[in-house]
């Protein structure tokens, strides 16, 4: 039986490091297609770039593979069963009873708005859990309830912002579903060396959410081998853009031929990987 997948777009706009050291803020759409067997897809269409200061727009120019990494093209990797999905098996896991709720994210070190918003943000999240997951961040220490939030996009609904490890983390709700809208993070820590404080250092605005019955024409096959236990594996750069993620193997020839003849790879890049393997 072929899986169903849950689909999540998004756009957002974030910080890219390098060593430690800021690089350049990099805006993409983002699609992610989470299977019912864990498989899936993560497909990333880059929109643009930008800097804070002009030194670090300076420094960019002089960056590492820099031509290549300005490519706007989409970009995908493509899951094994068993290899993506873990967040869905977390969320079925959950409580909706808002005190056994905040017992149960405070055991998996997830009781923070930062947590909160992970796990809200790419899935599709029952109604009561949804409600259950906002009274929870509402509740922690420091949190301010915002009575109307804006994001990125220009669409607004209720709000919550707490500041956690130096950002200010905000998290925007639609008023009619209680689904999260968006995620946005504020610099507050004036120690910052790449951002003053009030700059915008992070968003992600979710645009759909829904179940679907396959993944997107034109993608390859699901590759195997299953990651094993799950969510543990290896991942395989086919060609820059496309790169397959899988269980865990040391020997990547009999692997080759398995995607090659399975139809996950074409023939010109099973040549190119034979060559340079």
């Amino acid at each position: 039986m072929s899986p169903s997948y849950q689909y999540v777009e998004s756009r957002g706009k974030n910080a890219e490091f390098m060593d430690g050291v800021f690089e350049r803020m990099v805006e993409a759409r983002r699609e992610v297609w989470f299977g019912s067997d864990a498989s899936g897809l993560i497909r990333s269409t880059g929109i643009g770039w930008s800097f804070f200061t002009d030194e670090q727009r300076a420094r960019w120019k002089e960056a590492p593979a820099r031509v290549a990494r300005e490519d706007l093209s989409p970009a995908i990797d493509l899951f094994a069963p068993r290899c993506l999905g873990a967040l869905a098996l977390t969320l079925a896991k959950l409580p909706t009873d808002r005190d056994k709720l905040a017992g149960a994210l405070e055991k998996q070190r997830r009781l923070s708005v930062y947590r909160i918003g992970e796990l809200m943000g790419e899935a599709l999240v029952p109604a009561t859990l949804r409600q259950s997951l906002y009274e929870v961040a509402a509740a922690l220490p420091g949190a301010e309830v915002l009575g109307s939030a804006r994001d990125e996009l220009g669409r607004t609904g209720p709000g919550i912002a707490r500041v956690e490890r130096g950002l200010r983390r905000e998290l925007i709700f639609d008023a009619a579903s209680g689904e999260l809208l968006a995620r946005r993070l504020v610099m507050a820590d004036p120690a910052a060396d790449y951002a003053r404080p009030g700059a915008v250092v992070g968003w992600t605005s979710y645009l759909s959410r829904r179940l679907v019955d396959a993944l997107p024409e034109g993608v390859p096959r699901v590759p195997g081998p299953p990651c094993s236990p799950p969510g543990v594996g290896r991942g395989t750069v086919i060609e820059p853009g496309f790169s397959l993620s899988t269980g865990y193997f040391t020997d990547l020839d009999p692997h080759l031929e398995a995607w090659h003849g399975n139809g996950v790879i074409t023939d010109a890049q099973y040549r190119a990987l034979k060559r340079n393997h």
